[in-house]
């Protein structure tokens, strides 16, 4: 290990214009200028001055001629490339999220309409989902249809949209059965008058829904898409690449997204439209109406305790009442590209061991739920799912509890899905693949509004039955989860190569708990954005391996945690943990006011390898830091190939890497963690003993000038300041002159 040079910090902090150069020594690296001149200095740009660096020196625009640098990487989603090249916009990307979601999902206005005829449910589906996959709609309208209509009159439009008739005739007469038009026209009568129109309204909206919905799929051949509505393994699969499926290439190719998320969108609006028009009609008496259509069943319910089965169901609504909910409810497949639900009142229970409760498998699952304490569990894909298609489950009101066992909870691939609470303290549990899952193509956001809350992903891998390799002695599960990227990495398998998602978990406010195994809050996997947003709160953020802003191979992990006193911990001897990056990672841990602990017992607090950008920056608090003997927070591992000149090292000698540790404010502390009785074992057999983990209250440490590290442009650097501050926008706002002061005028 190279050795540390620390030095107290005097930052000059009084001073209207800064202008100080620092050399960057080895290969002939250039003069870089601090460009700060006007207002107080920001702590982070000073802390990379320190190795001679500006914010544009961070991140990558890899170069077409690299060798073994990955290419050809498919099913990217726009802002990865943007924020790889300039990874601290991560940041904003982030709060911009989280903004979305404290804005829309805020139970004081999810009952309001807006300008358009939108509401603010249509809008946190289109900023939280639609949006960062396909850039075309921007939320302006979705054009329904805007008159009542009878429901009946409604119904009969649907056959004739299927191409179905209502009324048979040959052989020159009326047949006497089936009688479609007289028989609906008398079971519509259990339906109160006032609500009928609504419920016509809403039918009218999916039958030109289900238009565009056919016209995205209309390129597709019907058995490629019945097979990857039926392919339930792509969080599994999609990691390690063992098991290649060439109709999803296909698929992926051949559909027209524009139309689906068009057709999604009326639907989230339609529905939205109809819970808030019944809300006004008031309570209504029990009653039961089924149909079945040429598309799936309708069934509509009153304001009794229902028990109501979702198979093969294009609409279900229910007026009140606490109900219990079957089979594959708001769920759509190939063959039933269709399947919603709105339930406006009660302790309801849902329960299904296949695609239900928002699952959007080629084609829309949504559902609704208004008000009450309700209870959601699924086996697997579930719970806000999308998989060539858009999975929204929306619940309103209540304390709530939902369990998947894997896909599910605000899980995409190639597809949307959203798990959307508004109000209250809910419990989330899964296995693996979700609690904010961006899989390969996908977007999938678990965005939860108010309350005290506890997300889990299953630790234990007898379980889940998903051992991860990286804690082979420990049993820690893969999870996948709770703000997590993950693309399909063929470049060791088959060659088919698909780019991870946008995954995110986002918190407005409350007193939460995270607890989970490994690949976890905030973390990214081949081209993959994996972000956790908390809005405040006293947190816990207990994980084990590749938790808490990481990374590795490509990507992008970022935890931002926006005040209350935390805990950061990692819970086993593994490493990989709050700021690890590895192999062209962007790993970012941003904590904002309060008192906060870090307990981190392998490696971390801000740990680069193999090129990776990280950074723990801790803003205000008395802070204490616990971590690995020998190490210190802020750190980058040296490689051999950084030096390298000429064939498959050219990309790691021609870039530069960064392990950053920034705390400003506060009175902190640094501790070691007790070694355990293996390492006093090793100790004992003759082994040099580590030193203690560095850092300390008001000091700078980093590697010296002439270190390898330092000459191949592999800084880490930590630095624990009394004051200042930190700007996290994209780009610095324009400063007011400082005339002959500055050392660039009009900067």
């Amino acid at each position: 290990m190279n050795a540390v040079i620390v030095k107290m910090s005097g930052m000059a902090m009084a001073l209207a214009c800064l202008a100080v150069t620092v050399v960057v020594a080895g290969d002939g690296a250039p003069d870089v200028p601090d460009r700060k001149c006007g207002g107080s200095p920001d702590a982070l740009d000073e802390a990379l001055a320190e190795v001679g660096m500006l914010r544009s020196d961070l991140g990558w625009k890899p170069k077409g001629w690299w060798l073994k640098f990955p290419a050809d990487i498919p099913y990217k989603l726009r802002a990865f490339d943007s924020l790889f090249s300039e990874p601290l916009d991560t940041i904003t990307y982030a709060r911009s999220l989280g903004q979305a979601a404290k804005e829309h999902l805020d139970p004081a206005v999810v009952h309001e309409r807006q300008g358009r005829g939108t509401t603010p449910l249509y809008h946190a589906v289109h900023f939280l989902g639609i949006n960062p996959k396909f850039g075309g709609l921007r939320g302006y309208t979705t054009n329904l249809v805007r008159e009542d209509t009878k429901f009946d009159a409604a119904i009969l439009a649907l056959y004739h949209a299927a191409g179905r008739t209502t009324h048979p005739f040959t052989f020159h007469m009326e047949l006497p059965y089936p009688k479609i038009e007289e028989e609906l026209a008398e079971r519509v009568k259990v339906i109160p008058e006032n609500v009928q129109p609504v419920l016509g309204r809403l039918v009218m909206n999916i039958i030109e829904a289900h238009r565009w919905v056919d016209l995205a799929f209309r390129n597709v051949p019907g058995e490629k898409r019945m097979i990857v509505s039926r392919r339930f393994d792509l969080g599994e699969e999609q990691v390690d690449a063992f098991d290649y499926c060439p109709e999803v290439d296909d698929v992926a190719r051949l559909w027209d997204e524009a139309s689906l998320w068009y057709a999604g969108e009326k639907c989230v609006q339609a529905l939205d439209d109809t819970r808030l028009a019944l809300r006004e009609l008031g309570d209504a008496p029990p009653f039961s109406f089924d149909w079945e259509t040429p598309w799936g069943w309708i069934r509509i319910r009153g304001g009794g305790d229902d028990e109501i089965d979702g198979t093969d169901a294009l609409l279900i609504v229910d007026l009140g009442g606490s109900d219990r909910y079957s089979g594959e409810v708001a769920a759509s497949a190939a063959d039933r590209p269709i399947g919603l639900l709105l339930d406006l009142a009660g302790d309801d229970r849902y329960d299904s061991t296949g695609p239900a409760q928002g699952a959007g498998v080629c084609g829309i699952g949504l559902l609704i739920d208004d008000s009450g304490d309700d209870v959601y569990r699924v086996s697997h894909y579930g719970q806000g799912v999308g998989q060539f298609g858009l999975g929204v489950c929306a619940d309103l009101a209540g304390d709530d509890q939902y369990f998947v066992k894997y896909s599910g909870q605000g899980c995409g691939y190639f597809g949307v899905g959203l798990l959307l609470d508004s109000d209250g303290s809910d419990q989330y549990k899964l296995y693996a693949d979700g609690q904010g899952l961006g899989g390969v193509g996908g977007v999938g956001v678990l965005a939860d509004r108010t309350g005290d809350d506890v997300y889990e992903a299953v630790r234990d891998a007898k379980i889940t039955g998903r051992p991860s390799y990286h804690s082979p002695d420990e049993d820690i599960s893969v999870n996948n989860a709770q703000g997590c990227a993950m693309g399909r990495r063929g470049d060791g398998a088959d060659g088919h190569s698909w780019a991870g998602g946008l995954g995110a978990l986002l918190d407005s406010e409350g007193n939460d708990r995270y607890v989970s195994g490994n690949w976890t809050m905030g973390t990214g996997y081949w081209f993959g954005v994996g972000l956790l947003h908390d809005g405040g709160g006293d947190d816990e953020y207990r994980g084990v391996c590749y938790s808490q802003a990481t990374g590795a191979h490509f990507c992008i992990g970022a935890l931002v945690d926006e005040g209350g006193n935390d805990l950061h911990a990692c819970e086993a001897t593994s490493n990989m943990c709050a700021g690890w990056g590895h192999d062209f990672t962007i790993s970012l841990l941003v904590n904002v006011g309060g008192n906060d602990v870090y307990d981190v017992k392998g490696n971390g607090i801000s740990y680069s390898i193999n090129r990776s950008v990280t950074a723990v920056m801790d803003i205000g608090g008395d802070d204490r830091y616990i971590g690995k003997a020998g190490n210190r927070p802020g750190m980058t591992l040296f490689d051999q190939r950084f030096s390298a000149r000429g064939g498959v090292s050219d990309y790691f000698s021609d870039t530069t890497s960064l392990g950053l540790f920034l705390d400003v404010g506060g009175t902190d502390t640094y501790a070691t963690h007790q070694p355990s009785q293996d390492d006093v074992n090793e100790d004992a057999e003759g082994a040099e003993p580590p030193g203690p983990f560095g850092g300390s209250n008001n000091s700078t440490w980093q590697d010296p000038n002439d270190s390898d590290n330092a000459r191949q442009r592999n800084f880490g650097i930590g630095i624990d300041r009394a004051n200042g501050e930190v700007r996290f926008r994209p780009r610095p706002e324009r400063q007011p002159s400082c005339g002959s002061k500055c050392s660039h005028r009009g900067e």
